[in-house]
């Protein structure tokens, strides 16, 4: 089992045996041949895609790995979701109906270079994180999009998105810790709230979690 595959696996039962998440949806998507699942990297590099070896390492050999959960207590009304594609699946699934909703002829046009890597509209959040895959660099864009049709950049890599993943469970509006946004904006209110409750809460139910860097992170954007 590649580390990334059982770290991801870990994650998912790190929720699952929690008290104080419910889950609500668990799918694992079709894997990739076990016989040389790196294979995958020879694949892209004839296509174009040469990444670093850094990301390399953060395979997994599904298609994707998706959860949804609810927090179990009612006062406390956080949510996790996610839908996160492997780097090859990524590069392939492209963004559809860009036409639909109204954007700038300029952002479509950043928009129609983007592919999907996180799908978070199971629990009815209608977010999407994104990767954009340009020639000659090693290591894709991670671009954020939230349900107002709005769109930031991310101060991370495929690695570290999937590092940060593992620890926030998915946690709904988790990827604003990496972006030039202020938190303490009105619009970002419920994010706020839920963001400050992952961390209050999280690293007494996951104790084996660092949660001192989103903390600082969190605390930078105020």
């Amino acid at each position: 089992m590649l580390p990334y595959e059982r770290r991801l696996l870990d994650a998912i039962g790190e929720v699952r045996e929690s008290p104080f998440c419910d889950v609500m949806y668990e799918e694992m998507g079709p894997g990739a041949a076990r016989r040389n699942p790196m294979g995958i990297f020879d694949l892209m590099a004839e296509d174009g895609i040469s990444l670093t070896e850094r990301i390399k390492e953060a395979l997994f050999p599904h298609r994707f790995m998706a959860l949804h959960w609810v927090s179990s207590r009612p006062e406390l009304p956080l949510v996790g979701d996610f839908r996160v594609m492997n780097i090859s699946a990524s590069s392939e699934e492209r963004l559809l109906n860009l036409d639909d909703h109204a954007w700038y002829e300029s952002d479509k046009a950043l928009l129609s270079e983007l592919t999907i890597l996180d799908d978070a509209s199971r629990g009815g959040s209608g977010q999407l994180t994104t990767m954009r895959f340009l020639p000659g660099v090693s290591s894709p864009e991670i671009w954020y999009l939230d349900r107002f049709h709005t769109f930031v950049k991310l101060d991370m890599d495929y690695r570290d998105y999937l590092d940060n993943l593992i620890i926030t469970k998915g946690v709904i509006g988790w990827q604003y810790l990496f972006a030039d946004v202020s938190l303490g904006a009105d619009e970002f209110g419920n994010t706020l709230d839920d963001l400050r409750t992952m961390l209050r809460i999280f690293p007494e139910q996951f104790p084996d979690h660092d949660y001192a860097p989103l903390q600082e992170r969190l605390e930078a954007r105020l």
